[in-house]
């Protein structure tokens, strides 16, 4: 059981870096948001509602952002 658990724990550990060196290698634009989806909950009708999600490039090249669509 021991090793079954340790050879489980060291697959993931390289599968992980080669993720990380992946990732490392990428070119080209890459957005990065901090939050995918956000709960306002309810709000009285006429009352405004407001959220602000954090957008980050963080590729090598300009990251062009030409639609956006709220659910």
């Amino acid at each position: 059981m021991k090793r079954l658990v340790l050879a489980a724990i060291t697959l993931i550990a390289l599968a992980g870096i080669g993720l990380v060196a992946t990732a490392q290698d990428y070119k080209g634009p890459k957005i990065l948001v901090d939050e995918l989806k956000y709960d306002i909950g309810k709000v009285a009708q006429g009352a405004q509602a407001e959220h602000v999600f954090e957008i980050h490039s963080v590729g090598t090249d300009a990251l062009i952002i030409d639609r956006i669509q709220s659910s």
